[in-house]
């Protein structure tokens, strides 16, 4: 969801308000940001003795359940990853050679290289003609505007130009702000305290209560390392063969995208240099019969202005 451009603006000038709060200055301030870092500290303890009691709780069905769940998704895990690399080593080396050789990459290649360039030599021969014919033509305009003048006249473009002369004024502000007054604000006071909580506040503190419970609890690790060790394997095989179908996939589409480009580019290039030629010598001609008259035009007016 997007903001009103009136919320963003307010957003910005509270933050940078907030930014100007100083929890360190030694008075209330610095008071209200200890608070903050001590009631944090005292609630980080308290979830986790909150989890490590939890954990010396559970019994070894809890383990047994746990470990087994643990175990497939760690052997998974790691079956996973090896066999994803080798499934993309394999897939690229593939889906490269049918790529390589798929006729369709030179057909398309062929046809944009032409399309290509006889577009753009069209274009850029035309240009070049216009750029050539126009100083023909306008030296050829300004001879016959000329002999319509009864009288030879000199013209010339005044060097001259405008001269401006402008006056840079500057003027001095001065902000003077009112002393600080000696005493609290109770806005300044809860930014500090939230400063000093966020420093101190642990999300990790239940999961890690949890965990050394877990760890010292003899019931539910009675349960959990057989199964763990049990659903292990089992895990990592079903996550060798998903890993290596899911990198052959992967590793497929790209080989092919890089073999078909290479055949793409090559007869696109040779398409395009053929076509780009010949459509520039067209342009080239149809571009200096216009520049020509175009200059021609110009020529001659300026020509027979014999004023």
């Amino acid at each position: 969801m997007r903001l009103a451009p009136w919320l963003v603006l307010l957003s910005s000038l509270l933050a940078a308000a907030c930014d100007d709060v100083n929890c360190f200055d030694g008075g209330p301030n610095e008071a209200s940001y200890e608070a903050g870092r001590a009631d944090a500290d005292a609630a980080n303890q308290a979830e986790y003795d909150r989890g490590r009691t939890l954990g010396l709780s559970l019994t070894r069905a809890d383990g047994d359940r746990d470990g087994a769940l643990e175990g497939y998704d760690t052997g998974y895990a790691e079956g996973y990853a090896g066999a994803y690399a080798s499934g993309l080593l394999a897939g690229s080396s593939e889906g490269y050679g049918d790529g390589i050789s798929d006729p369709r990459a030179c057909s398309e290649g062929t046809s944009d290289g032409r399309s290509d360039g006889e577009g753009e030599g069209y274009l850029d021969g035309r240009a070049e003609g216009e750029s050539s014919g126009y100083g023909d033509g306008y030296d050829a305009g300004y001879e016959d505007g000329a002999s319509t003048c009864s009288s030879a006249v000199a013209r010339a473009v005044p060097a001259g130009g405008i001269r401006v002369r402008g006056e840079v004024l500057a003027h001095d502000a001065q902000v003077r702000g009112a002393a600080p007054e000696d005493k609290a604000d109770p806005k300044e006071l809860r930014i500090c305290y939230g400063r000093g909580y966020e420093d101190i506040e642990d999300l990790s503190a239940f999961p890690r209560g949890l965990a050394d419970g877990k760890r010292a609890n003899p019931d539910y690790q009675a349960g959990y390392r057989p199964a763990y060790a049990n659903a292990l394997p089992r895990g990592k095989l079903d996550g060798q063969a998903a890993g290596y179908l899911d990198g052959f996939d992967d590793g497929y589409g790209d080989g092919f995208d890089d073999g078909y480009a290479v055949t793409y580019d090559g007869c696109y290039d040779d398409a395009f240099g053929a076509a780009y030629d010949a459509a520039y010598e067209d342009g080239y001609e149809a571009g200096l019969d216009a520049g020509y008259e175009d200059g021609y035009d110009d020529g001659y007016e300026a020509g027979a202005d014999c004023e």
